[in-house]
């Protein structure tokens, strides 16, 4: 099959000819698993990242360009999408890859090819469009100089000469970077390393996920709808125990207070209506404030500033640094909001609509770190993440202060989990609230939220769980405040 029927195969699949995908996939997933890996250095993140890419071309098949070169186009998104998911992480990764790599290598020359591979998609990234594509196409695909020719529809004398001085930048590149190599050796060394055999059974994977839209895991979800933004594994776990504690926690929002109106119970229950009825009666809220969790050696600081407004205008923006002993990290600001026109999620890279105002909250709520559940549960009333729900189980502890407020500090324990939670005693709004859950408890919560995903489960197993700690901070609070729409626009 001659490689200009691409864009037909494109074009097929688009029409509903779920086998045109197929063959894509089968002629392009080497290219597309080897750019990953060699980025990543970590064969189950590249078959995930691989699958990404391959959604991605589903989503795009009816916008790609007649005149596109589709191994050049599917390179550079499977490039991009590497070097986000894993620019938190890249030192360790590299190190533990270590192995793997020298045991890939072939035998035409592994000094070479140790030292020019970490640098090699830095510097294929540096190149124009028409030079990537010239070497993806003559040493990655390994077409002849007339083959190149004809894809890229020049003479041959046109299309050397591109690919010589394509291969001239990489040298240089490589120079200034301290790996003195000749240009003879260079596409040799290329040549025969640059691309490597996926997995067994990857193709088939991708065709049914990406093709036939069957179940697709969180961690390609999250690179898909996320639009490939960055997700360190700490991150995604922190992620996934704050969303199924939240699940876990949902129910009813009625306070009920002790019948017999005296002691322990009824002091706790009073407080907890009196704070109910508190944010029942605003017409707004506003605060910022931040999120401090521990987990797995890693630090993850939430900064966050909430808005809120009746009857369901919402914007809370956040923006996370992750930091541990080999790197620290920083997001883009994030958010989720309503200004009344409907329910929008941004996680970084793209904005995503959501059904009503309880999806997008409750979407948000793991990523955010609670930002998006803790308040707006209280204020909207919400099933998930309010923890004013219920006074019952809770025990009241000796009055504390968060910054200058005065606080009553109640505690309540679950299946491993201790959660405590600070009231203002003047105000009766949540100012601070910190849950602690044990290792047995931190395992029992993320198996069951990823028993459907074995694939993220053994990751994070790897990772080890020793247990989890967890601070929200509210300051700077204003209440009913005059705001109109506009002032949740984004």
């Amino acid at each position: 099959m001659p490689d200009n029927d691409d864009i037909t195969l494109l074009k097929q699949y688009a029409e509903g000819d779920e086998s045109a995908f197929t063959l894509l996939v089968e002629r392009y997933i080497n290219l597309v698993y080897s750019t990953a890996l060699r980025h990543i250095r970590n064969p189950s993140h590249a078959e995930e990242i691989t699958q990404a890419v391959f959604i991605v071309l589903t989503k795009k098949a009816k916008s790609i360009s007649p005149k596109t070169i589709l191994s050049g186009w599917l390179y550079q998104k499977a490039r991009l999408t590497a070097s986000n998911f894993q620019r938190s992480e890249y030192r360790r990764q590299q190190r533990e890859q270590e192995a793997y790599m020298q045991s890939t290598l072939t035998e035409s020359d592994p000094a070479s090819w140790e030292q020019i591979a970490p640098l090699l998609d830095e510097a294929m990234g540096l190149l124009g469009e028409k030079d990537r594509n010239a070497i993806v196409l003559r040493f990655f695909e390994n077409k002849t100089p007339q083959e190149v020719a004809t894809t890229l529809k020049l003479n041959d004398v046109t299309a050397r000469k591109r690919v010589s001085r394509a291969l001239e930048k990489l040298r240089k590149f490589f120079t200034k970077r301290g790996v003195v190599i000749p240009v003879a050796v260079l596409t040799t060394v290329i040549s025969v390393n640059s691309v490597q055999a996926a997995p067994v059974g990857l193709a088939a994977t991708i065709s049914v996920t990406a093709a036939k839209g069957a179940a697709i895991a969180a961690t390609v979800s999250t690179l898909v709808k996320g639009t490939l933004k960055l997700m360190t594994y700490a991150k995604l776990k922190l992620a996934l125990y704050v969303g199924a504690s939240i699940v876990l926690a949902g129910g009813a929002t009625t306070v009920v207070l002790s019948s017999d109106g005296t002691g322990g119970n009824a002091t706790t229950g009073e407080i907890f209506k009196n704070a109910q009825e508190k944010y029942a009666s605003m017409t707004s809220y506003s605060d910022d404030g931040q999120t401090v969790a521990t987990l797995n050696g890693s630090t993850i600081t939430t900064t966050f500033t909430i808005k809120l407004a009746r009857p369901n205008f919402y914007l809370i923006e956040w923006q996370q640094k992750n930091e541990s002993s080999y790197s620290t990290t920083t997001t883009k600001t994030e958010a989720v909001w309503s200004a009344g026109a409907g329910d929008f999620l941004d996680m970084g890279l793209g904005v995503q609509k959501q059904k009503d105002q309880q999806t997008a909250l409750s979407s948000a709520a793991g990523i955010s770190a609670s930002a998006s559940a803790t308040i707006p549960g209280a204020f909207f009333k919400m099933n998930g993440g309010n923890p004013l729900g219920s006074a019952s189980g809770q025990k009241q502890l000796a009055d504390e202060k968060v910054g200058d407020m005065d606080c009553y500090v109640f505690t309540s324990e679950s299946n491993g989990r201790t959660k405590t939670l600070w009231i203002g005693k003047q105000d009766f709004l949540i100012r601070q609230v910190r849950v602690v859950t044990s290792a047995e408890a931190e395992k029992a919560l993320l198996t069951k939220a990823a028993k459907d995903h074995p694939e993220i489960l053994a990751r994070l197993t790897a990772m080890g769980f020793q247990g989890i700690t967890s601070t929200e901070t509210h300051m700077n609070i204003v209440v009913n405040s005059k705001l109109s729409a506009a002032d949740f626009a984004r």
